[in-house]
C-alpha cells in the first residue's frame, strides 16, 4: 500500500489518498486521516486501535527524524507538531489516548468493547489510561530513550521506577483476567503494550513479572501486531 500526499489549490488543504495494488484510489469520502511514525509508541497505539476496531483510515507517515512534523503544512493541522494526529473532516485531534477514545467512540461499532459505552466500565479504562500516561509511558521512556537516542548506559534508578510500574501491572492480573480490565481487550491494553514494546529494542525481558509477560505475549499474538509494529522491529534489528 502506497500513500501519496497531494495538495489542492490552497496549501493548507491536504488530501491523502491511499493507493491500492490495482492502482485504484482506496477509502471512501470522509475517511479520517491518521498521521503516524512507525517507531512512536503513541502513534503505533492509535494505529493498532484502528486495526482492532476495523476502522478504515488513510495513513500518512511523518518522519520526525527528518523534521517532517515541523513543516508549516503540518503545523496548521497540529500546532503542537506531535504524533499521532487525527484529521476527521474539519476536526483535528492529537495525543494518542484522546485519539483512541474518539476513534472507538465514533467508529467502533461492534468493537465498542475496546472503549466501553457503559460508564463504569469506561471509567476503569480511563483510569488505566491515566496510569499509562503518568507511570507506564513515563517510566519506560525515561529509562529507554537515553539509551536509544543518546547512547547512554542503563540508569539503575530509572530502571527501578520502571520495575515498580511493572510490579503494579502484574498485580492487575491477580483476578485471572486475560486483559487489564478482565476478559475483554481495551484501548488501555493497546496503549500500554505499545509503550512496553520499547523495552524489546534493548532486549529487556519481563520474566520477573510472569502474568504481565503472558499478557504481553497475548498482545503480540493479535493479528494486527506485526504490521503495526514493523517500524519498531526494524529499529531493533539495526
Amino acid at each position: 500500500m502506497l500513500v501519496c500526499l497531494c495538495f489542492r489549490q490552497k496549501p493548507e488543504e491536504i488530501v491523502v489518498r491511499t493507493k491500492m495494488g490495482n492502482g485504484q484510489s482506496g477509502g471512501a469520502k470522509g475517511t479520517p486521516t491518521l498521521y503516524i511514525h512507525g517507531l512512536s509508541a503513541p502513534a503505533r497505539a492509535a494505529w493498532m486501535t484502528t486495526k482492532a476496531a476495523e476502522i478504515p483510515v488513510h495513513l500518512k507517515y511523518v518522519d520526525p527524524f527528518k523534521g517532517e512534523h515541523k513543516t508549516p503544512e503540518f503545523a496548521k493541522i497540529n500546532p503542537d507538531m506531535t504524533l499521532p494526529t487525527l484529521v476527521d473532516g474539519n476536526f483535528s485531534l492529537w495525543e494518542s489516548r484522546p485519539v483512541m477514545q474518539y476513534l472507538v467512540s465514533k467508529f467502533g461499532g461492534r468493537h465498542s468493547y475496546l472503549y466501553p459505552k457503559d460508564l463504569q466500565k469506561r471509567a476503569i479504562v480511563d483510569r488505566l489510561l491515566y496510569y499509562d500516561l503518568g507511570s507506564v509511558y513515563k517510566t519506560v521512556t525515561e529509562y529507554m530513550y537515553p539509551q536509544l537516542f543518546q547512547g547512554k548506559p542503563p540508569d539503575a534508578e530509572k530502571e527501578m521506577a520502571m520495575r515498580a510500574t511493572f510490579d503494579y501491572l502484574n498485580r492487575l492480573f491477580d483476578g485471572g483476567g486475560h486483559y487489564m480490565t478482565g476478559d475483554n481487550l481495551t484501548i488501555a491494553d493497546i496503549s500500554m503494550a505499545s509503550n512496553i514494546s520499547l523495552t524489546e529494542i534493548k532486549g529487556y525481558r519481563l520474566d520477573a513479572w510472569p502474568d504481565l509477560a503472558t499478557w504481553y505475549q497475548r498482545m503480540k499474538a493479535q493479528p494486527w501486531w506485526p504490521e503495526c509494529n514493523k517500524g519498531l522491529y526494524e529499529w531493533k534489528s539495526v
